[in-house]
C-alpha cells in the first residue's frame, strides 16, 4: 500500500476523507491507496474510527470532504446498488431476511436476475462449512455461529470483488471463529479484496498482510503486519486492542 495516486486505475483509494456528524468530527484527512490483494486490517484504539471508515468504504455513510475511488471510478458516479454488488459487507450481528437460507442466497441475486442452481447454493454453503440440507432451514432456528456463516455466504452469492468485515468473528464460538477465517483465507487467494475491521490482536497477527492504523480519527500510518508487530512494545500493542466500547460504534 501506498498513500500516492499517480496510477490511472487505483484499486481502491480514498482521497482527502473528512467525516463529521454535526460538530463531532470523526474522520480527518484520510489518505489511503488499498492495493487488490492480501488481507488489510483497520486496527486502532476505541473510537479511532475503525467502523466509520469500513461504513464509507460501503458508502452506507457518506464522507464530508473527499473522494472514495474504486478501479479509478469516483463513488459518487456508482450507483449504490451496482456498488453494494462489488463490495459485500458482514457485520458483527449478523442480519438476515425472514425466511429460509435459500432465500437469503438468492434474495442478492435475483436483484440482477440472476438464479443460481443448487449446485451453485450447496457450493456456497461448502464454502462456509454449512451441508445443504440448511438451504431449506429457516434462518431463526439458526446458531448464531450458523447465523454468521449464512450471513457471509450471502453476501458471496454476489461475487463480490471486494469484502468488507466489521469484528465478524467477536461474538462466535472458537468452531466458528475458526470456519469464518479459513473461508476468508481461501478468498483472498481466490482474488478477493478482504479488509477487515478486529479487536483480536490474535486474529490480526493470523489474518492480516498489512494494516490502517487509526488514532483518533487520522491514519497514522500504512504498514505491513509483520512490521507493525516488530515496531510497537507488547503494551503500546494491547491498547490498540481494548474490548469495544460504545464509543468505537463510531
Amino acid at each position: 500500500m501506498s498513500n500516492t495516486f499517480n496510477e490511472p486505475e487505483c484499486p481502491f483509494c480514498l482521497r482527502n476523507i473528512f467525516y463529521q456528524i454535526n460538530s463531532k468530527r470523526i474522520l480527518t484527512d484520510i489518505n489511503i491507496r488499498i492495493e487488490r490483494s492480501g488481507i488489510t486490517g483497520i486496527v486502532g484504539p476505541s473510537g479511532s474510527g475503525k467502523s466509520t471508515l469500513l461504513r464509507l468504504l460501503n458508502k452506507l455513510v457518506s464522507p464530508s470532504e473527499g473522494r472514495i475511488l474504486l478501479e479509478g471510478q469516483d463513488y459518487n458516479t456508482i450507483p449504490v446498488r451496482e456498488l453494494r454488488k462489488r463490495i459485500g459487507l458482514v457485520q458483527q450481528r449478523p442480519y438476515l431476511f425472514p425466511g429460509t437460507v435459500r432465500y437469503n442466497l438468492q434474495y442478492g441475486p435475483k436483484i440482477w436476475e440472476v438464479t443460481h442452481s443448487e449446485e451453485t447454493l450447496v457450493d456456497l454453503l461448502t464454502r462456509v462449512a454449512l451441508q445443504k440440507e440448511f438451504l431449506d432451514r429457516d434462518v431463526d432456528g439458526l446458531s448464531g455461529g450458523e447465523q454468521q456463516r449464512v450471513s457471509l455466504a450471502r453476501s458471496l452469492a454476489n461475487k463480490p470483488s471486494v469484502l468488507l468485515l466489521d469484528e465478524p468473528t467477536s461474538s462466535l464460538d472458537i468452531v466458528s471463529e475458526e470456519i469464518i477465517e479459513n473461508t476468508v483465507k481461501d478468498l483472498a487467494r481466490d482474488g478477493t479484496k478482504i479488509i477487515i475491521v478486529t479487536h483480536s490482536l490474535e486474529q490480526t497477527r493470523r489474518l492480516t498482510d498489512h494494516l490502517l492504523f487509526l488514532k483518533e480519527g487520522r491514519l497514522i500510518e500504512t504498514v505491513p503486519t509483520a512490521s507493525f508487530f516488530e515496531k510497537y512494545n507488547e503494551e503500546e500493542i494491547r491498547g490498540f486492542f481494548k474490548a469495544k466500547t460504545k464509543e468505537d460504534s463510531l
